[in-house]
């Protein structure tokens, strides 16, 4: 990918000969939060195909390039019509590390994150998220932002207690026991 920045949160290039865009949502010391493309899919792939990644992830088994390809035009449908997903994370030499940003839930948006394996234990989801909960305030303060963490995640819980999130109940998710976090600053 080849691309130039044109205007603010906006970067345009061209990829296999093919002219593209893509939004930039915000950016941290390490990473890059943008817009998907469908160009993507393989880069995704990477990290939905891994066991132990998605072992908390979605239907908690590796997903296949026809599920990944179906969830990156998902992503690029709900920003299209809500203006937030689970964004793509990439570091700032323009690899993939994972995926972050909203889903609905409840009566708020929920946070989640998917970082890929062989980045773990470097803060990076600590560092998204708390990026990620920042631009939340930013766009939508009166939404109340929650976030499930499987109750044999322990890393993942961490990360939730270091970016503001508290303890509201314990309950099964998409068929796995979790708790339910909620960010103590949104209402």
């Amino acid at each position: 990918m080849t691309g130039q920045r044109l205007l603010p949160g906006l970067v345009v290039g061209r990829v296999r000969g093919l002219p593209m865009s893509r939004e930039l949502i915000l950016r941290t010391e390490r990473l890059v939060a943008t817009s998907w493309l469908a160009c993507d899919v393989d880069d995704l792939l990477a990290v939905h195909s891994d066991a132990e990644t998605m072992r908390f992830v979605r239907q908690g088994r590796p997903e296949t390039r026809e599920e990944t390809a179906a969830l990156v035009d998902q992503y690029m449908a709900e920003h299209a019509a809500t203006g937030f997903t689970k964004w793509r994370v990439i570091d700032l030499d323009d690899h993939l590390v994972g995926r972050a940003g909203f889903g609905t839930q409840l009566d708020g948006r929920e946070l989640g994150y998917t970082i890929r394996r062989d980045l773990w234990g470097h803060g990076l989801a600590t560092e998204i998220g708390a990026a990620l909960v920042g631009w939340h305030l930013a766009h939508a303060a009166d939404v109340p932002l929650y976030a499930y963490v499987a109750v044999d995640n322990p890393a993942s819980r961490r990360v939730l207690d270091k970016i503001g999130f508290e303890f509201v109940r314990r309950e099964d998710h998409c068929g796995v026991p979790c708790e339910l976090l909620a960010n103590g600053l949104t209402p």
